[in-house]
């Protein structure tokens, strides 16, 4: 039984068998006994070994076992050859290869005073410490400046802190990779691998810090990018967290996918100097040693004493709502005032959507024009009714919109007559009708008894595995649920499901895919989801869709009908996502 607050037992022993991986193949972290093509890669790898080796003697005042001390012994060796430390002198835009390694020595209590000059004299040349570097760059090089001894004339971190893009707080659904490790390091470096509180800068907020880190780990796993999920396990711990469900999903995911000798595989597509031709030995290491490394660090971040505790923060505030009501106010009388002018096959699902808008506003005055304009052109429609021909969510949104309005329109009665009539003679209806019977019900057209009995018959099941796609996922448990998130499965299958479904909004979203994002999001919404990081800066990012006229949508295209048609389409898709229920 663990105690409140501890992670699981896993970590343990994934750093141990990370370590005994590592020290199995400590002979490929020596730069002199690698090829030519592949010295330089070796330099790297061995400074990032020797970081580890560094945080091991800093954390834990116990002797190195043996698995740590043939890793010792080997950054030991390596940084005794003058062939090495003296390239800090020739080699001054890689001084962090040398002064991490001196570093890590200093470490461990075997500071060389040779190394600790020659590092003095690369910093004082003005060069080495002043080219350009990207902020967690120079946070990179203030750190390790610092764990080396070594004085400099550098602004200090919380001058650095502010142009960060951790510090920034970025939308999750734009980051890619680079972006994931420059906050993870920034993380590192600013919190000096959790062993001090930086000053942050002026309206930084940890809560929403941690749940940053948290939705990146969720949509890593996802990604089967176990190099991210261990990163970013080990900046929660950073930042002290200790308590976070994220991170235990993201210890199992380690845990499932280290390998019995204690190897994790890096990435798919990462590629090294010197594979190409290399030997499959080789291969193995070079594609997986830092993703092994930074499993130990967590491992040992985990259990470290020292490392900052503090609970899990709670957000300070619920997230203000008034920019998405005010743009749904706009964007359904964008609507209202399209249905008015449209042909009446695009008038119809537009004034259907702006009488659901109206309906969430509590404002059914919003969509009575457009309403009254379309069910005046139906009524004069000759031959089969529009209807027929129109799909259930604007059929049963136009009835309710004209309920409010204590209007009535005879077409419309007589289509739904007919179709409960239709219902009440079956047994069982397919799941995508489970939301249209409930509208019955609530309509008045189907008695509970009847509309309930319907319901139970369609089995939702089929919709939570994870073989469709997730905007199919998406749209079929939206039919099933209506706007009723309770008919929805709970528990962890539907846990999974989110996860999937959140894990496809960056993709939709870097690929302009609207109507994608809108379904996602209306079915993570109505699963829960609504509090969650992904899923706001999901709806923030379709705010940010919506332009001066109220429509939502930039279709960087020329032709006057086709931006019309994919804006009605757009806008009518995030009108029904702004006015989802929260389940």
């Amino acid at each position: 039984m663990k105690a409140a607050g501890e992670l699981p037992r896993p970590w343990r022993a994934v750093e141990q068998r990370a370590v005994s991986w590592l020290a199995a193949h400590h002979f490929r972290f020596d730069p002199h006994t690698a090829e030519e093509s592949t010295v330089l890669f070796a330099r790297k790898a061995l400074v990032e070994m020797a970081l580890l080796v560094g945080l091991r003697a800093r954390l834990d005042p116990a002797p190195f076992d043996g698995d740590y001390q043939r890793l010792f012994d080997r950054m030991s060796a390596a940084a005794k050859r003058p062939s090495y430390r003296e390239l800090v002198g020739r080699d001054e835009r890689a001084l962090l290869l040398y002064a991490g390694t001196h570093a890590a020595l200093r470490l461990c209590g075997q500071e060389s005073e040779e190394f600790h000059h020659l590092i003095e004299q690369s910093v004082a040349g003005r060069y080495a410490t002043s080219f350009e570097r990207i902020p967690y760059r120079q946070l990179d090089l203030l750190h390790t400046l610092e764990l080396a001894g070594v004085d400099h004339p550098l602004p200090p971190v919380e001058d650095v802190l502010p142009l960060t893009l951790f510090c920034a707080d970025p939308s999750v659904l734009r980051l890619g990779d680079r972006d994931i490790y420059a906050i993870t390091h920034t993380v590192f470096y600013a919190t000096d691998f959790g062993l001090r509180v930086p000053r942050w800068p002026a309206g930084f907020e940890m809560s929403r810090a941690v749940e940053l880190l948290e939705a990146l780990c969720l949509l890593s796993r996802h990604r089967g990018n176990a190099d991210l999920v261990a990163e970013l396990l080990c900046s929660l711990l950073c930042l002290g967290v200790h308590d976070s469900a994220e991170a235990e999903r993201g210890w199992a995911f380690l845990v499932e996918v280290q390998e019995a000798d204690g190897r994790v595989a890096g990435p798919e597509g990462i590629v090294h100097p010197g594979l190409e031709g290399s030997d499959e030995e080789y291969r193995s290491w070079a594609t997986a040693y830092h993703t092994t490394i930074v499993a130990a660090l967590a491992g040992l971040l985990a259990r470290g004493a020292t490392v900052i505790r503090r609970p899990r923060p709670s957000p300070a505030t619920a997230p203000d709502d008034t920019q998405r009501t005010t743009a749904l106010r706009r964007a359904t009388l964008w609507l209202a005032d399209a249905a008015v002018t449209a042909d009446l096959e695009e008038a119809l699902p537009a004034a259907a959507t702006a009488a659901r808008g109206a309906r969430a506003l509590a404002e059914p005055a919003l969509a009575q024009a457009a309403l009254a304009s379309v069910v005046k052109r139906v009524e004069a429609e000759q031959g089969p009714s529009p209807w027929r021909r129109v799909g259930a969510d604007v059929v049963f949104e136009c009835a309710h919109g004209l309920r409010a309005a204590s209007r009535d329109c005879a077409t419309l009665d007589r289509f739904l007559e007919d179709t409960a009539t239709a219902l009440t003679g079956l047994t069982a209806v397919p799941v995508a009708a489970a939301g249209g019977v409930a509208h019955l019900m609530r309509l008045g057209w189907l008695t509970e008894g009847t509309g309930n009995a319907l319901i139970a018959s369609a089995d939702p099941a089929p919709l939570m595995t994870d073989g469709p796609p997730p905007a199919m996922t998406a749209k079929g448990l939206v039919q099933y649920a209506g706007d009723d998130p309770h008919r929805l499965p709970g528990g962890e299958a539907a846990r999974a499901v989110g996860e999937r479904l959140a894990a496809a909004l960056p993709a939709a979203c870097q690929g302009y895919k609207l109507d994608e994002v809108a379904v996602l999001l209306r079915c993570l919404i109505l699963l829960g989801w609504a509090d969650h990081r992904v899923v706001r800066d999901g709806v923030e990012f379709l705010l940010r869709q919506q332009t001066p006229s109220g429509a939502f949508g930039w279709p960087a295209v020329d032709d006057p009908d086709q931006r019309m048609g994919l804006r009605q389409r757009w806008t009518q898709s995030c009108v029904v996502t702004l006015s989802t229920p929260a389940g």
